[in-house]
């Protein structure tokens, strides 16, 4: 067997060893949806030897799912969204004008996505829901999502941006295009890879997140999917099979909007991440 074959052969057990570990967690999501809590109690990995529906109905009630779901999906549209226009001009910018100040604030972008959310969880639910008064707002849940995503997503669109011909400002300059309808005439149609690799980062990131949205959410009409599964958890017991299954109908939607978009996801990673 020659060298080159024996690296492939390698290269392939290694990539199947990591398959199955991260395929593991979600066959146990999987199979312990459609069993009693006894029966996940006594073997999580074996099969259901009486498949039942009933955990999904039992999470859909308990979790108040449809109402959940529909303040998640707000949040995380409104985020997606905003964040996508602000940081894809903001990565234009500092692409296209390379002016020292431009420099300062992409190194504070940077240097802030070094820092955890738990360093100034305090200060913000301090200022934003004592000060303001914006608890319970899906809106301010929103907004902060934004604040927190746009260093990364500003990195990306900006490295994308650098590889973009500047030629094309160029000639629509030449055409008597500004510099903003530029952006939107002649750059953005170009950033559909990098667009749809962010907005699969940031929509999984505020889908999931539970740290945030529990500090600020508190009342049951605002609660979050990532909140609700708390409910089958008490102090004393937890009902796993019914919290196995309102997991596994959490995270179906994000797992379907990645599935859709992963052919560009690689892509855009790679091309947001080579700076010019």
């Amino acid at each position: 067997m020659s060298a080159q074959r024996r690296r492939k052969n390698i290269v392939f057990a290694i990539t199947l060893v990591v398959l199955i570990l991260f395929m593991v967690p979600f066959y146990m999501l999987v199979v312990n949806s459609f069993k009693n809590t006894a029966d996940f109690l006594k073997n999580p990995f074996s099969l259901p030897a009486n498949p039942s529906l009933d955990n999904f109905a039992t999470a859909i009630e308990r979790m108040n799912f449809f109402k959940s779901l529909y303040n998640t999906a707000f949040i995380t549209f409104t985020a997606v969204v905003i964040n996508m226009i602000i940081s894809s001009m903001a990565g234009y910018l500092f692409a296209r004008k390379k002016w020292k100040i431009n420099k300062i604030i992409f190194m504070a972008f940077l240097a802030s996505m070094v820092a955890p959310f738990q360093v100034y969880m305090i200060p913000l639910v301090k200022i934003y829901a004592g000060v303001f008064g914006f608890s319970n707002s899906l809106l301010m849940v929103a907004y902060i999502a934004v604040g927190l995503n746009v260093p990364f997503a500003v990195f990306l669109y900006s490295g994308f941006v650098e590889g973009i011909p500047v030629e094309l400002d160029e000639a629509a300059l030449i055409d008597g295009c500004s510099f903003t309808k530029t952006f939107f005439s002649i750059i953005m149609p170009l950033l559909k890879p990098i667009i749809i690799t962010v907005t699969v980062f940031v929509a999984m990131g505020v889908w999931n997140d539970f740290l945030m949205s529990s500090l600020f959410l508190t009342k049951a009409d605002t609660k979050t999917l990532a909140i609700s599964i708390k409910t089958f958890l008490t102090n004393h017991s937890a009902e796993y099979a019914p919290m196995m299954a309102g997991l596994l109908l959490s995270v179906l939607p994000v797992l379907i909007f990645y599935l859709i978009g992963q052919k560009y996801i690689i892509e855009g990673v790679i091309a947001g991440s080579v700076k010019g």
